[in-house]
């Protein structure tokens, strides 16, 4: 009998690669068909073959999972494999208040994951992401419809796939110039959103990734007074 993972805690499940796509920067993306993905929640991933693969979105009816990552051997889609998970701790989503600022300087996945079940809620939260991330990025920015306070007017890049669900996001990269984004860290962009709203008290701080960004994310929380969760990424 295959187990079940929905009550989390690392438990093993066999479940089907159904397709891979590859993007520039090394990133991957894998759909695994599972018997049961109502455990995974924002912040989790799944250990295949001993490699952490963070959760980028779920299809409970559907059976399926994505997760995203880069710089990691891939499975052969149409195989069976072993499954553990889901692993880590994941947001409290129950702590979230109307608005969310989300920063992500690693990997992409677990914010989008986050952004999107936030907004999902009811009483729905605002969520507002954003990314810091390294060229070659895996997607080409695209202007943002949306209009966000406090941040400089010709950094308009956004994820395209947030854009498409009407969640506001903005891109920092701090090594190179890339068309829309801001030159920068995810850090830098915290910064100047929270300085221009005077802290905005209905606003709960999520952040993930390495630990300069989570180090900064719990300064600001303390230094405005609000609400904050962090998590590492998940490598």
């Amino acid at each position: 009998n295959q187990p079940d993972i929905s009550s989390g805690g690392g438990l093993l499940a066999t479940g089907r690669v159904l397709s891979r796509q590859d993007y520039p920067g090394g990133y991957s993306l894998l759909r695994l068909g599972l018997s049961q993905v109502a455990a995974c929640q924002p912040g989790h991933a799944l250990s295949l073959n001993g490699v952490l693969w963070p959760i980028l979105q779920r299809a409970p009816k559907q059976g399926w999972v994505d997760c995203l990552r880069r710089d990691a051997p891939c499975p052969v889609p149409g195989t069976e494999i072993v499954i553990c998970g889901p692993c880590g701790e994941p947001f409290d989503l129950l702590a979230a208040t109307p608005r969310a600022l989300l920063a992500d300087n690693d990997g992409l996945a677990e914010i989008v994951f986050l952004a999107r079940t936030l907004r999902d809620r009811h009483p729905r939260v605002k969520p507002f992401a954003l990314f810091e991330l390294t060229p070659p990025l895996p997607f080409r920015p695209q202007p943002s419809k949306m209009v966000v306070a406090g941040l400089p007017a010709g950094g308009i890049g956004a994820l395209p796939l947030l854009e498409d669900w009407a969640i506001p996001s903005r891109i920092a990269c701090p090594t190179d110039e890339q068309p829309g984004c801001l030159t920068g860290t995810a850090t830098d962009l915290v910064n100047a959103w929270l300085d221009i709203c005077q802290g905005a008290a209905d606003v709960t701080l999520f952040a993930c990734g390495h630990q300069t960004l989570l180090t900064a994310v719990g300064a600001l929380a303390e230094r405005y007074r609000l609400s904050w969760q962090i998590r590492p990424a998940q490598r």
